[in-house]
């Protein structure tokens, strides 16, 4: 009885110690999980301080803008609101298209109109040239099938918005700018005059 009783009670040690055994393996494998988590998330973060943001904001008194850097493209296609296939493309050789997505936020009034035409944004250098946006339709001619790209830079940012307090409205622009143009801020004049810059021009020189 003695004998069968110590046996057990070896038996349960045994167990007890293998499973304290296992568990500090597997402590020991979440600490390892935990270090590798926290330098992942310190890699990261150290990425994100070296990158540039990609969505830009600025405020003005009564709208807020949020510009996203410009994707250059050399063609870009849409379907319409008559479901006609669209395609946009540079006037020229020497020019290239830049799409940037915007969105316009209204922070104070109670109801905001817009105009988003040509001279609602533009697309540019603070010190050198600034290109107004491209109307879609105007500049576009109908094709006959899809491209394989249509709808990339969907919806478009474009036309009249009746824009209510605290809503926002957002879309991609294009601009039709020359190759070797400093992309550098966007320019919007609708309602207010606020510049998004995606560079510093202090630190250029």
């Amino acid at each position: 009885m003695i004998r069968l009783l110590s046996t057990k009670l070896r038996d349960s040690t045994h167990y007890v110690n293998r499973e304290r055994s296992t568990n500090q393996r597997t402590l020991k494998a979440s600490k390892a999980s935990v270090m590798t988590l926290v330098l992942v998330l310190m890699a990261m973060m150290v990425v994100a301080c070296n990158s540039a943001p990609d969505v830009h904001l600025a405020r003005g008194r009564s709208i807020e803008i949020q510009a996203s850097r410009p994707v250059v493209k050399t063609k870009m296609s849409f379907l319409d609101d008559e479901g006609k296939h669209r395609i946009v493309r540079p006037r020229a050789s020497n020019r290239q298209l830049a799409m940037v997505e915007i969105t316009v936020v209204n922070r104070t009034s109670t109801v905001m109109p817009l105009l988003i035409d040509e001279e609602a944004a533009q697309l540019g250098d603070r010190r050198g040239e600034r290109v107004d946006a491209l109307d879609p339709f105007v500049n576009s001619r109908v094709v006959e099938a899809a491209d394989p790209e249509e709808d990339e830079f969907a919806p478009l940012l474009w036309g009249e918005v009746q824009l209510g307090r605290d809503f926002q409205v957002g879309g991609w622009m294009i601009f039709d700018v020359p190759k070797g143009l400093t992309l550098g801020s966007v320019f919007w004049n609708e309602i207010e005059e606020i510049i998004a810059d995606y560079v510093n021009y202090f630190d250029r020189g």
